[in-house]
């Protein structure tokens, strides 16, 4: 008889624990699959830049100085982005390409980076012009700030100077 309930412990543990587990490995799928971005989902190396010119019309790019291990970046982009364009009905900012970056201070990439982009801060959202040299220029720029709400407020400064959309027209 106890070895009896013992077994039935044994098997009810063991599909217990395969069943959390298949769970836990589900949810973790389905997340991983979950895209809260509301820019451009392409994500491009910073020197394949001229490609991006290439694809448009349009004589201005938008560059989001992107590293996908970066906690300031992905709330950048997760969250800052995704409450900005909830509060415009919803817009989607297709025009803002991700520019693969992974930050090191020691890099020689990161300073090359910065120079090019003429910023100080990152993550970074810069708006570029082609020279006529093959280099660019900054026409304007968004810089992430460890102050929160000068954040929000900087960057929906910078969307509607660069024409994403119209602040008085704000739900």
């Amino acid at each position: 008889m106890i070895k009896k309930a013992i077994k039935i412990i044994s098997i009810i543990s063991i599909l217990f624990t395969v069943l959390i587990a298949s769970s836990l490995l589900l949810s973790k799928y389905r997340l991983g699959k979950y895209n809260n971005s509301v820019i451009n989902d392409e994500i491009i190396q910073y020197n394949e830049i001229d490609r991006l010119f290439e694809k448009t019309t349009d004589t201005t790019i938008y560059v989001f100085l992107y590293d996908e291990e970066n906690d300031d970046c992905i709330y950048l982009d997760e969250v800052l982005l995704k409450d900005i364009s909830n509060d415009h009905n919803g817009i989607v900012f297709q025009d803002i390409y991700k520019v693969k970056y992974e930050q090191s201070y020691r890099s020689y990439i990161h300073q090359l980076i910065k120079n090019t982009y003429q910023i100080e801060n990152f993550p970074a959202i810069v708006a570029i012009e082609k020279d006529g040299n093959n280099g660019f220029i900054k026409k304007d720029s968004f810089e992430y700030l460890s102050d929160q709400e000068k954040n929000e407020k900087n960057l929906e400064k910078f969307l509607e100077r660069n024409n994403f959309f119209d602040v008085s027209h704000k739900d």
